[in-house]
Formats: C-alpha cells, structure tokens, sequence
C-alpha cells in the first residue's frame, strides 16, 4: 500500500470531525439556555396545577354523590388554614338539618407555598343540591411566585380553571 492509497482510505472513512462535534455540542447548548427558563417555571408551577386540578375533581365528585345518594354535600374552604372539609348531610333529601365532616384536605400536601386567595376567593361554602346544582362562586389559588389557579364553578356545578403562571 502506497502513500497515496494510505490518504484515499483514511479520508473516505466515517466518522466526524473534531470541528463537526463542537459545533453540534455549541448548538446544544444554545438550544438548552433557551428552554432551561421555561422548563423551570413547569417544574415550579406544577404543584399548583395539581391542586387546582384536584380541587376541581374533588367538585365534580361531591356533585355526583348528591345526585346518586339523593343527599346534600358541601365544601367548605378554610381560607386561613388552607384546607378545605367535604361534609356529607347527616339526613337524605333537599333540606339539611346537620353535617358530618367526611374528610379535611389541606393544600400543603401538594406543596408549603400554595394557599387560597382570599381576597379573590368570592365563596367558601360550596353546597351540592340534590339535584345537581351548586351554589357559584370562584376559588384562587395562589403560590410564592405569585402565579394563580382561578377556578369558576356555575350554577350546574360545571367548573373551568384558569392559570395564570410567573
């Protein structure tokens, strides 16, 4: 094998240059500065999102236990303790005479910085006829970056949420 054959084989091999990789490695790292803000407001943001979505499954099921069990529920919100207690109506039918807690959630099992917002917060008792209606209202919630959870429940105990992220 000649010097000539030598260069013809060493130059048609695979591979990439050194330059090649550090162009790549450049861009990579580029791409990464760029989505690494956005993906640290997900991760902090998530345990909000979490709560609300609970909060807005725990309605949707308090209104369907009403209806299926002919028996009123509530929720009633403690803004200040940032918790809120599922109470079940001690007698069946459209008139309720006294409550039985069933179970207190408190919002700090998502996360220490989520709390209700009580100056936005328009209703802490929520009653789930037997029917099917609620009684309206928006809950807040609210974390340390100052992003907020704002759940609307309507007449018919549909809600919606909207967030607004930091």
């Amino acid at each position: 094998m000649n010097a000539k054959q030598f260069r013809e084989n060493k130059m048609s091999s695979q591979g990439f240059t050194l330059i090649e990789t550090i162009m790549v490695i450049t861009l990579l790292a580029i791409v990464a500065a760029i989505a690494l803000p956005s993906f640290q407001r997900l991760v902090v943001n998530s345990p909000l999102k979490t709560a609300a979505r609970d909060l807005m499954a725990e309605i949707a099921l308090q209104k369907e236990r009403a209806i299926a069990e002919s028996r009123q529920y509530r929720i009633v919100l403690d803004v200040d303790n940032n918790s809120y207690d599922i109470q079940q109506c001690q007698n069946q039918g459209s008139t309720c005479n006294s409550w039985n807690s069933v179970q207190v959630k408190n919002l700090n099992r998502y996360a220490n910085d989520i709390s209700f917002d009580s100056a936005s917060t328009t209703e802490t008792n929520y009653t789930f006829q037997t029917r099917g209606t609620v009684s309206m209202g928006t809950i807040v919630l609210r974390n340390n970056r100052n992003s907020t959870a704002t759940i609307r429940i309507n007449i018919a105990g549909r809600t919606n949420v909207q967030f607004n992220l930091q």
